[in-house]
C-alpha cells in the first residue's frame, strides 16, 4: 500500500487506532509522535478519517473494506493532510473534537513553558512590590562644627547649620515630597503645586509648594519657622497656622503661635544682619549664632546698649570693629574668644 506518512506506513497507523498493534509496533508510532508535534496532529486527522470509515461501514455491511481504505488514502493523498490543516468537508458534515494523544516531549516543553510564565510573573510581581511598596532608601546629610549646602533630587537647595540632619529619598515619587530634618535648615524649595514640599521637623510638619524659609528643630528646643518669600503652613497634630513673607512660628506644649520676625536667625546662611535699636546683649548673641563664635561682655551692663546697625556679608573681625567704634568699647581676642570691654552705656 502506498505510504501518505513520512517514515510511518497506513497500516501501522491503522492497526495502532483499532488496538491490533504489536508492543514494537505502539513503541514505533509513539516514537514518530515525539519528533514533532506536527505528527501528533496528523495522527488527529488520520484517527478522525478512521472514525468517519467506521461509521461508513456500519451504514452498509457490504462496502468493501479495502475500497473504503483506498478512498482514505486518496483523500489524505489529494487534500496534504500536513501541520494544522484539517479536512473542510468532515467538519461541515459533522463537529468532531480532534483528541490528541499525549506524549511525553510536549508534556515537558509545556511544563517548561508554563513554569517560564510563573517565573516572569513572580518577577514582576516582585518589581511591583519594590518600586511601589517598599519604602525608597533614604539619603543624609549631616553637619557636625560646620555648615553645608545639598540640592534635593527635585532641585530643592538646603542650607545646614551646624549640627544637623536632613533625610530624603532618593528620587520623590507619590504626591508630595517628603524630607526629615533634625537641627536648622533654610530651605529654598523648588516650586510645584501639583506635589507640596514636607518637612517633618520633630513631629512638626512643614509645608509649602515653593518658597524660601528658615526650619529651627532641634531637639530639647522649640521649633521655629520664619519665612523670607512665599507662604508656609505650620501644623502640628489638629492646630495649624499659614506664614507669609516676614511671618514667623514657634511651637510651645504642642501649641502653634505666632512670634516676631527676625529674619536675622537665617544670618548663618545669608550673613545679614539688621538690628533696629536692639540690645548690645542680644546682638551678640544673633552674631555668635550667625558666625558659631564665641563674642564675650567684659562688663555685664554692657549688654543693656542699644544699637540700630546693619551688616551685609562682612567678616567678624570687621562686625565687630564697627560694633566697638561705635560704641566707643575696646575689643581684643584672646585664640578664639573675642572680648568688648568698656563703660556702661547707662
Amino acid at each position: 500500500m502506498n505510504n501518505s506518512h513520512e517514515h510511518i506506513s497506513d497500516e501501522l497507523l491503522a492497526r495502532y487506532l483499532a488496538d491490533t498493534a504489536t508492543a514494537e509496533e505502539i513503541s514505533e508510532v509513539q516514537n514518530w509522535l515525539n519528533l514533532s508535534p506536527e505528527n501528533e496532529q496528523e495522527l488527529a486527522a488520520f484517527e478522525m478519517l478512521w472514525e468517519k470509515s467506521a461509521i461508513l461501514k456500519n451504514r452498509n455491511s457490504e462496502v468493501d473494506t479495502d475500497a473504503a481504505w483506498e478512498k482514505v488514502r486518496q483523500k489524505m493523498t489529494s487534500q496534504k493532510i500536513v501541520s494544522q490543516q484539517i479536512v473542510p468537508e468532515i467538519y461541515a458534515e459533522d463537529e468532531t473534537n480532534i483528541r490528541k494523544l499525549p506524549a511525553k516531549k510536549r508534556t515537558s516543553y509545556t511544563l517548561w513553558i508554563a513554569a517560564a510564565v510563573s517565573l516572569t510573573i513572580m518577577a514582576f510581581g516582585l518589581y511591583i512590590f519594590r518600586t511601589q511598596f517598599k519604602k525608597p532608601e533614604l539619603l543624609e546629610v549631616a553637619t557636625t562644627n560646620n555648615t553645608t549646602e545639598a540640592t534635593l533630587p527635585d532641585g530643592t537647595k538646603v542650607f545646614l547649620n551646624y549640627n544637623s540632619k536632613i533625610s530624603y529619598p532618593e528620587n520623590f515619587s507619590g504626591d508630595i515630597r517628603t524630607v526629615s530634618l533634625n537641627g536648622e535648615a533654610f530651605f529654598d524649595v523648588k516650586p510645584d503645586a501639583a506635589h507640596p514640599f514636607v518637612i517633618d521637623a520633630n513631629g512638626t510638619d512643614v509645608r509649602v509648594l515653593g518658597t524660601s524659609f528658615n526650619v529651627k528643630a532641634y531637639k530639647k528646643e522649640l521649633v521655629r519657622v520664619d519665612v523670607k518669600t512665599g507662604k508656609v503652613r505650620v501644623s502640628k497634630a489638629d492646630n495649624k497656622i499659614e506664614l507669609v513673607k516676614g511671618e514667623s512660628a514657634e511651637l510651645a506644649d504642642d501649641t502653634l503661635r505666632s512670634i516676631r520676625a527676625d529674619l536675622n536667625v537665617m544670618g548663618y546662611h545669608t550673613q545679614v544682619f539688621d538690628f533696629n535699636g536692639a540690645k548690645l546683649g542680644d546682638i551678640i548673641n544673633t552674631l555668635n549664632d550667625g558666625y558659631h563664635s564665641d563674642i564675650r561682655l567684659v562688663n555685664a551692663d554692657l549688654a543693656k546698649c542699644r544699637l540700630t546697625i546693619g551688616f551685609q556679608k562682612e567678616p567678624l573681625d570687621t562686625t565687630l570693629s564697627v560694633i566697638a567704634e561705635t560704641l566707643d568699647l575696646k575689643l581684643r581676642k584672646e585664640g578664639k574668644t573675642y572680648w568688648l570691654d568698656g563703660n556702661s552705656c547707662q
